[in-house]
């Protein structure tokens, strides 16, 4: 190879590979502290965590710094291993991303961004984790599945006379676990049923008797909803990834 070919061998390498590190990192990206939710705030419903992501922009409000890590590993909350400060500091990120990124490079991008600019470093782990686990029961799943190709739908809710909602939902059975989880006060969650389609749910919650929370009425009606197409649930130690932080600053480099 000549002297000509040679320089335009490293011009091209040096092109390609900048050009691989734009697509990882972003390209404009501000991170300013942001006050924490009073109780108030919380009770009051003027509180909401907002986490937007597109082609381009990234946008992250009214979350502490522990539910940014988890965001970026892709694990939930429990499995971020983090300093106390973490789970009380919040902050407000705005980001740009290059042209043509898509939402799977998102985690990579958010990783370089708080190593660069909170001096993040970690290791993984695999830990022990108290899971609600979703299998098919001795009778196999007795809902209809839908038409592949078919959309999960927004959920539809009826209150009857008597106080009872019913609320029809159109989803896979992962698709489940968010609410379930956060209203429903099951632990973290597991599909382990193989199921892969979109089926109709129906799940009826009646009122709660005096001597009942919310809580114990929600958890019941899902409960006999997933039980009710053939799927089993059981609480069970599984063993996950942990992001265990070694070391994170309190505050980030100025923007």
């Amino acid at each position: 190879m000549n002297r000509l070919h040679t320089v335009i061998a490293l011009f091209l390498c040096t092109r390609i590979g900048a050009s691989a590190q734009s697509k990882s990192t972003f390209e404009v990206i501000s991170i300013k502290p942001a006050p924490a939710p009073t109780q108030l705030d919380r009770i009051s419903g003027t509180f909401r965590p907002v986490f937007n992501f597109d082609a381009t922009h990234l946008e992250s409000r009214n979350f502490p710094l522990t539910a940014i890590l988890a965001k970026t590993f892709n694990v939930d909350l429990s499995q971020i291993i983090a300093p106390d400060f973490a789970s009380y500091t919040y902050f407000e990120l705005l980001a740009r991303a290059p042209v043509g990124s898509t939402r799977e490079q998102l985690p990579e991008m958010l990783q370089a961004a708080l190593a660069e600019r909170f001096k993040l470093t970690f290791h993984r782990e695999t830990r022990d984790y108290m899971t609600t686990v979703v299998t098919v029961g001795k009778s196999g799943m007795k809902l209809k599945r839908l038409p592949d190709g078919t959309e999960p739908a927004p959920r539809h809710t009826v209150r009857e006379a008597d106080g009872t909602t019913i609320t029809t939902i159109v989803g896979t059975v992962s698709s489940l676990f968010p609410v379930m989880a956060s209203f429903g006060g099951f632990p973290q969650m597991a599909d382990e049923t193989g199921l892969d389609g979109i089926y109709t749910w129906v799940l009826n919650q009646r009122p709660p008797r005096p001597e009942e929370t919310y809580l114990d009425v929600t958890h019941e009606a899902y409960k006999n909803m997933v039980e009710s197409a053939g799927l089993k649930i059981e609480d069970r130690k599984v063993p996950k990834e942990a992001i265990v932080v070694d070391h994170i600053e309190k505050l980030p480099t100025e923007n």
